[in-house]
């Protein structure tokens, strides 16, 4: 409804994730989970699945957190607050320190 057509969806739980990138059924106690999101996979074109590390998303548990405060569920399309921009920010820089020792 909204117009996207190829959301990459990010998770820090690399469970659900690898269960989401198979594409075979699920038998585990995840299985209503993932048979759930998987037929909301049929309102888009493509839908990619990525694992990102909980020292990482910090942004996402600080939008959640507001979100859930502010008591509105749904997709937030109208900008973010300042908290989750400096979360987003430590999250970058973090994941620059991380991949640098990578490289």
């Amino acid at each position: 409804m909204m117009g996207f057509r190829c959301p990459v969806v990010e998770g820090d739980s690399l469970t659900v994730i690898k269960k989401l990138q198979a594409r075979v059924e699920d038998k585990s106690i995840l299985r209503p989970i993932i048979h759930h999101i998987r037929d909301l996979e049929h309102y888009f074109e493509k839908v990619v699945y990525l694992f990102i590390p909980r020292s990482v998303n910090d942004a996402a548990y600080t939008l959640a957190v507001e979100r859930r405060r502010s008591q509105r569920s749904g997709f937030g399309v109208d900008g973010v607050s300042a908290s989750v921009t400096r979360s987003m920010e430590r999250d970058w820089r973090s994941w620059m320190q991380t991949n640098q020792r990578l490289s």
